[in-house]
């Protein structure tokens, strides 16, 4: 791949990841304005679990898909058929542990269980978000990153226009409603994919199996990568269900719109690190200097974009609805307090990649990731969305003051990345985007 296509292809991914989450917000504004708060809210906790057993089902696949491809390319049947199907078994799996979680642990989740056609629909959901992340990492590795731009806006042009149809129908869906749209953009955009991997790979058609000498090394270069990455998305899914179990879905309609306004700024470091391990990967040598460039860079985005946002939180919120604002400002101000410290976190989990310390880095993430939900819980309760909100921040602040001390560490082990190691893990530095 030249580099004229490897930019265009980066291009698509990127583009098409900013589309999702465009449209993804009009669908919440949308929502929000057009329905009861809490029948958002509790739909948008029923999408969190979902996209929560999205991320445990990829299990890295995307990412091995690219680095195996190049060798199978002239015959990639095979290994298309058997990244989906364990895409397509592992979210069946999680979905299925969910459901059986909210049976018996949940209150307002439980609804989910609480018909036959919410427990299809919540598993088809569960398959089709995964195998549209996966259809994005292929994408990438077939030089076709324009088709997760089509694929993403096809996704969620449907779920925005089922929204308004029916909204013409009922002024006051069930949640059941409001999640049956994201099937409708499911379909669509699986059904796109289907389409576009029939043109790209002459004719290829899914045919489910697990071909032996495939699935193993698929999980074993997919999963440590996959696990680092998971302890990096996970919390955040896993609030909104906090939310709306420990306080209210009313309340989780208000924090999932501060989180998405959140997660704006927090893109910023995400994609530097993902750039910054890209770097590294191609020349070691260069990390130290890698690692300040991308803390500058990162920072001076990273700081003009949170400062605009914290001006404007009241009436960017005041979008959705004046409650939104009223419960929502101070949360949303003291989230973006936390994205110094997640600057110095994604600057140390790709110098981790980069000089081979997956370990250290999972370990680090992990711990990270249960005291902040778990603080986050603790504080529910008593102090609300701005409590949650504080102890996510101080959490996160710690976890950057230790990155820092490490970061001064690996930046002197440039000179000793293992050349195999960095060649198995570096096709992630495009896949982890997608997912």
């Amino acid at each position: 791949m030249g580099r004229g296509s490897m930019v265009r292809n980066s291009l698509g991914m990127i583009t098409g990841r900013a589309a999702s989450m465009a449209l993804g917000f009009l669908f919440w504004l949308l929502a929000a304005r057009l329905f009861p708060a809490d029948k958002v809210g509790l739909t948008a906790g029923v999408v969190s679990a979902m996209m929560l057993c999205t991320q445990l089902a990829l299990l890295g696949i995307g990412s091995a898909f690219i680095a195996y491809f190049p060798r199978h390319q002239q015959k990639p049947a095979a290994l298309v058929d058997t990244a989906v199907s364990i895409v397509v078994i592992a979210s069946l799996v999680a979905g299925a542990l969910f459901l059986v979680t909210a049976k018996f642990s949940f209150h307002e989740l439980r609804v989910v269980g609480g018909s036959a056609l919410y427990v299809v629909m919540f598993l088809s959901m569960c398959v089709l978000g995964t195998l549209n992340i996966l259809l994005d990492q292929v994408s990438i590795a077939i030089g076709r990153g324009g088709q997760v731009l089509t694929r993403n806006v096809v996704f969620g042009g449907v779920t925005v226009v089922l929204l308004l149809v029916l909204h013409t129908i009922a002024h006051d869906a069930s949640s059941l409603a409001l999640f049956s749209l994201w099937i409708g953009g499911g379909v669509g955009a699986c059904a796109l994919g289907a389409s576009q991997l029939w043109r790209s790979l002459d004719g290829y058609r899914y045919r489910p199996r697990l071909e032996h000498g495939l699935r193993a090394p698929l999980v074993r270069v997919g999963l440590p990568n996959h696990l680092l990455t998971l302890t990096e998305r996970a919390p955040g899914l896993i609030l909104p269900i906090l939310v709306t179990e420990l306080l209210s879905p009313t309340q989780n309609a208000y924090w999932y719109a501060v989180w998405m306004m959140a997660w704006v700024v927090y893109i910023i470091p995400i994609s530097m690190g993902m750039a910054l391990f890209a770097e590294a990967s191609h020349r070691p040598e260069s990390l130290a200097r890698a690692v300040r460039s991308g803390v500058g860079t990162s920072l001076l985005f990273g700081v003009a974009s949170a400062g605009a946002i914290a001006v404007l939180a009241g009436p960017l919120l005041g979008l959705l609805g004046a409650r939104y604002a009223d419960a929502g400002a101070t949360p949303l101000r003291i989230l973006l307090i936390a994205f110094v410290p997640l600057t110095l976190v994604q600057v140390y989990f790709a110098s981790c990649r980069a000089t081979g310390k997956l370990t250290e880095a999972i370990v680090t993430g992990t711990v990270s990731g249960v005291v902040a939900v778990g603080a986050a819980a603790a504080a529910a309760r008593s102090g609300g969305l701005a409590g949650m909100a504080w102890t996510w921040v101080a959490t996160q602040w710690v976890t950057g003051l230790w990155a820092l001390v490490r970061l001064r560490s690996l930046s002197r082990l440039h000179a000793e990345v293992d050349p195999e190691a960095t060649r198995a893990v570096e096709p992630a530095a495009l896949a982890v985007s997608a997912g």
